[in-house]
């Protein structure tokens, strides 16, 4: 399982041909076979597809540094705490000044 977290301007950039190398896609983390974590996302859908984008905001990333607290990564580390941390700072400062074109997203596949 892959997972990854995008920063895109919205949802429609994902159905765009070569969106993955596209300069308006960019790919900000990247979690190899976490079941643990994505397991313990309350705001992932039961009924989840593989390959769905879900829109992730400041909320969500901090349900995610609680997980990643909790929970080794697939190397046995708790590396992705400070990128998470440092993500959501960001966003945070995105939301406070109401920054419209950039939106995370996060995508998982098996």
């Amino acid at each position: 399982m892959d997972c990854y977290i995008f920063e895109a301007p919205n949802h429609r950039a994902f159905k765009e041909e070569g969106w993955y190398s596209s300069d308006i896609v960019k790919e900000r983390m990247y979690w190899r076979k976490n079941w643990d974590m994505v397991r313990n996302w309350s705001f992932i859908p039961k009924n989840y597809e593989s390959g769905e984008f879900i829109r992730i905001g400041s909320k969500e990333l901090e349900e995610m540094i609680r997980v990643a607290c909790t929970h080794r990564d697939y190397f046995g580390t708790y590396d992705s705490v400070p990128q998470l941390c440092e993500l959501r700072d960001e966003v945070l400062g995105w939301e406070q000044n109401e920054v419209k074109d950039k939106k995370l997203f996060v995508e998982f596949d098996w």
